[in-house]
């Protein structure tokens, strides 16, 4: 009986040593992030468009602030939600005393062209990086059949809001026709781009208006009718083949591969530009 008293009486005074020892530890590691880790320096890459002040000043990090005491995710976030031209951000601490903020910059990949006043900036990621007034200057794939115009500066139409996905949301809502028509079209044009890209094939306009029958323009003179998203690849890379093996540099008409995943074939149709090319592009852009 005493023996089992002495064994837990060692325990108990290892224990409270134990004990003793993780809060020395832990008030030297308080201390050391309290004396040390404070930010000295704080620089930025990968920005062209912006300059290192405004980026910084978007931030809220502030000199002598713990490098570790930096929220990362809501820092990239606001920042993100300050420049529209900003496709990725990331907070990085560089020990021991400077924080930096890593950004990639948005590449313009499609103009939505909303009216004959206004068209919508898109990203490769799928941002709307610019609203812009007038007629698509930009040497960028046009797309029609759709409007952005709705979106803020800075959003992504394929991401509905948290108050839509979120039923917790205080505030939580159904999506609108244009929120829905927006994650559709979005996904469409990851598509397309994607197939295109893919094909190594570079295109004048994407034509959304019909959801099971998109279609494309090559060259200001062939249309290729896709069809749904079902084998795009193939699609693609068929028109292309026909293009270049079968169809000569004069021809100007429509091919239509929608069919193929069923009989493995295309139909083309030799015919007149205004007879197939979309009233919008060709009053306002065919002819420049």
């Amino acid at each position: 009986m005493d023996r089992n008293r002495v064994k837990r009486r060692k325990r108990r005074r290892w224990m409270g040593y134990l004990a003793f020892l993780v809060l020395v530890l832990t008030g030297a590691g308080i201390l050391c992030l309290a004396m040390f880790f404070r930010t000295k320096e704080i620089t930025v890459s990968g920005n062209d468009r912006y300059t290192a002040e405004e980026l910084i000043s978007a931030s809220g990090i502030q000199l002598e602030q713990n490098i570790f005491t930096v929220d990362r995710g809501r820092t990239a976030q606001q920042i993100m939600g300050v420049f529209s031209y900003l496709e990725e951000v990331r907070i990085v601490p560089v020990m021991p005393t400077t924080v930096e903020i890593q950004v990639v910059e948005s590449v313009p990949q499609l103009a939505v062209v909303n009216s004959a006043e206004s068209y919508s900036l898109l990203s490769t990621g799928g941002r709307v990086i610019e609203q812009c007034l007038g007629l698509a200057g930009e040497e960028l794939p046009l797309v029609l059949g759709t409007s952005l115009a709705w979106c803020d500066q800075g959003a992504y139409p394929r991401k509905l809001p948290p108050e839509v996905t979120s039923r917790r949301h205080k505030e939580h809502r159904e999506a609108t026709q244009e929120e829905l028509e927006g994650v559709r079209v979005m996904q469409t044009l990851e598509y397309i781009t994607a197939s295109a890209e893919k094909a190594g094939m570079e295109l004048c306009y994407i034509d959304v208006s019909d959801d099971l029958c998109t279609s494309i323009l090559w060259d200001k003179r062939v249309l290729i009718q896709l069809g749904t998203e079902l084998e795009l690849d193939r699609k693609m890379a068929f028109a292309k083949a026909i293009l270049e093996e079968e169809l000569g540099e004069d021809f100007t008409g429509t091919i239509d591969v929608s069919v193929l995943p069923k009989n493995s074939r295309a139909y083309t149709r030799e015919a007149k530009a205004e007879e197939f090319i979309h009233p919008f592009y060709l009053e306002h852009y065919y002819k420049y």
